[in-house]
């Protein structure tokens, strides 16, 4: 069996080295090691962060099992035997290489767009060789009826993208949400330096306007202090920072003030339950903004709730397994039917309560006890599907992380409404005035702006899970 050793370097400007070792096992049966010492550029757009290449022990094809299998060294030491790297193993499937490469036929560069076309690839898919680019940084494969082809893929890439039980483990446990802890507290940020940092957003980290996104990741809510109350319109800059407005059957811009005979049951003076708004949309809104534009102090009441629904569905699933499985089993309905506005409106959406991913993680939650209608499900799952509704409704009523918060003027609360339930109390307003000026972020719009600032000025970390069904 023959043995040869290969420096490998590529050079950049402002540049991060890291070690690669790979062991490359060919069908004919030689091996070759590969030490390279790769450097990645430091530098994308303005700023970007420093990125770790994970190192390789090994790479070997694995005939029998149509895949082939990687060793990797984990860098970021997530577990450890006596003190050593544990050694995590992966292996990729012929078919999921075939249909993730990336060279120039099978992916639009200046795009990103895959351009594969599915019809022409070959069945079955098997590995004729592989070994290291040109370049140092990719993995080049070879495949059997398909010689017109060589495959690539960036080895970066491929560790980010592991599929392993364990990496899947990992990616969920860096997602699961954190709820806020205080009765009587939201995370707060200033809006002056908010809009003061929003054109130099990617030149120093931490900005507050990344506090900002942080916050709406980690506990769902945010409180901007100190916005200007003269301008109606201010909740729609703040809106807009982080993507477009959402326009909905209530148009840009909402108020939300006691009138006589509304549209909305949010528009008089009455307690509102715990809710997500819009619950009868396909897509619901993401971020909700609230710009508290006059409270008087006369008004008795009206303090705003929210509540972590993620937080109050786990526990539920901890205490109540049963009912649990029958809120995500049975769908409830939801729905808005009002012919008598100026936008007449029938919507009517059927959906579970509780959505959970292929690996058992809370991906969403609606609940929206004031626009639901009428019950439609078999006849034996309507007892069980209402035993289960009390008992979510009674743990949302009991939970000691529910936040009762009074705005003041000038406090914009922006909230992820797929995610915190808010409701309020009733109030008697005493001749005064309770007015407060709303807005929607669709919950896309907020998750590339998290990602993006991560990825650019930022940890990389990924936004957490934020109620949009999405498995990830």
């Amino acid at each position: 069996m023959y043995f040869s050793t290969v420096e490998l370097n590529t050079t950049a400007s402002q540049c991060v080295n890291s070690f690669l070792l790979l062991l490359i096992i060919l069908k004919t049966g030689s091996v070759m090691l590969l030490r390279a010492s790769l450097r990645q550029p430091l530098c994308h757009f303005i700023w970007k962060r420093t990125k770790t290449t994970s190192s390789v022990n090994y790479i070997k094809a694995l005939v029998s099992e149509d895949c082939l299998e990687i060793e990797w060294n984990d860098g970021h030491k997530s577990r450890q035997v006596d003190k050593l790297n544990v050694l995590l193993w992966l292996q990729f499937h012929n078919s999921w290489l075939r249909f993730s490469c990336q060279c120039e036929h099978c992916k639009q560069s200046h795009s990103g767009q895959r351009t594969i076309d599915t019809l022409s690839i070959p069945e079955p898919l098997e590995i004729s060789d592989f070994s290291l680019s040109k370049n140092k940084e990719n993995l080049e494969v070879k495949w059997e009826n398909e010689r017109d082809h060589q495959g690539v893929l960036n080895l970066q890439w491929l560790r980010e993208n592991c599929y392993s039980e364990v990496a899947r483990k990992l990616d969920n446990k860096r997602r699961k949400t954190q709820p806020h802890i205080g009765e009587h507290s939201l995370p707060e940020v200033e809006y002056s330096t908010i809009m003061e940092s929003r054109e130099g957003l990617w030149k120093v980290y931490p900005r507050p306007f990344n506090r900002m996104l942080s916050q709406l990741s980690d506990h769902g809510v945010s409180l901007v202090k100190n916005v200007p109350h003269d301008d109606e319109e201010n909740v729609l800059k703040v809106g807009r920072l982080i993507g477009p407005i959402q326009e909905t059957i209530y148009g840009k811009m909402f108020d939300v003030v006691s009138t006589p005979n509304p549209i909305n049951i949010a528009y008089s003076s009455v307690g509102l339950s715990y809710h997500i708004d819009l619950a009868y949309y396909e897509s619901p809104p993401g971020l909700q903004l609230l710009h508290c534009l006059r409270f008087d102090s006369d008004i008795e009441g009206g303090e705003s709730l929210f509540l972590d629904a993620f937080y109050v569905a786990e526990e539920f699933r901890k205490q109540f397994p049963k009912e649990f499985d029958d809120l995500v089993r049975i769908p409830g309905t939801f729905q808005k039917i009002h012919f008598e506005r100026d936008y007449p409106v029938k919507l009517v959406y059927k959906r579970p309560h509780i959505v959970l991913s292929p690996d058992k993680e809370i991906v969403a939650v609606t609940w929206a006890p004031p626009f639901e209608g009428p019950l439609s499900v078999p006849e034996e799952d309507v007892e069980p599907y209402y035993r289960a509704y009390r008992l979510f409704s009674k743990m949302m009523e009991e939970s000691p992380l529910q936040k009762s918060v009074r705005l003041h003027q000038g406090d914009l609360v922006c909230f992820n409404n797929r995610r915190i339930l808010h409701g309020r109390n009733s109030f008697n307003l005493n001749g005064g005035v309770r007015h407060f000026k709303g807005a929607y972020v669709n919950i896309d719009e907020f998750r590339n702006a998290f990602q993006v600032t991560s990825e650019l000025v930022g940890s990389g970390e990924p936004c957490r899970r934020s109620g949009n069904h999405c498995f990830l």
